[in-house]
């Protein structure tokens, strides 16, 4: 027993030995899924900054980060509204589980990133008119997963891009405007996000 504790013990110490601290941020493009209320729906480009903590574990490695993450939706042409945009800033928490080459000058890698997050903030733009608050947003908690390609350069560098799904709705309210009342429900927030990391 005392052997399997004493090597489980020098697994993580050599682990943090070689795990790395960052800073991360790039932006982040997504689109909603709400196309029966708008006859343009465009994508919407915001940003994402925060830290992350890389353990490489062989070809593998593992990276957590704590994120503040801005989504949203954006819809011209709203029926009896104009145009309507959704922006909701959110602190997530991303976990990447990364496969890749060490190529010494440069690391190619996959990931898949599983994240959950909550919103601390909340937006609705029309004809000039901004609302704070939380009526049109379904739900605060969100979940989803993310699959991308990524470069380590130089052990200190890192460049990525993915994909990610929204798995729950985040929008859903009835939302009147000129005396005009449009349902807007079961809305996810998917998309494009690109990163730009510094490690230590």
């Amino acid at each position: 027993m005392k052997k399997l504790f004493f090597a489980a013990l020098a697994l993580v110490l050599s682990l943090n030995a070689n795990a790395q601290f960052g800073i991360v941020g790039g932006v982040t493009s997504t689109t909603g899924n709400i196309k029966e209320f708008s006859r343009n729906v465009k994508n919407m480009t915001q940003y994402h900054v925060g830290v992350a903590y890389k353990i490489p574990i062989g070809s593998f490695a593992i990276q957590p980060a704590i994120e503040y993450n801005v989504k949203g939706a954006k819809l011209g042409d709203v029926i009896g509204l104009g145009d309507l945009n959704f922006k909701t800033g959110y602190v997530e928490v991303p976990v990447q589980v990364q496969f890749g080459f060490d190529l010494e000058v440069v690391r190619p890698y996959v990931f898949a990133e599983p994240f959950v997050g909550y919103a601390v903030n909340n937006k609705i733009t029309w004809e000039g008119i901004t609302e704070t608050g939380w009526d049109n947003v379904k739900q605060r908690f969100e979940y989803g997963v993310g699959l991308g390609l990524g470069v380590d350069i130089v052990k200190h560098l890192q460049l990525s891009v993915r994909y990610f799904w929204n798995m729950g709705s985040i929008y859903g309210a009835d939302i009147t405007f000129k005396s005009v009342t449009q349902t807007i429900y079961d809305t996810k927030c998917s998309g494009i996000a690109a990163t730009l990391g510094f490690f230590f």
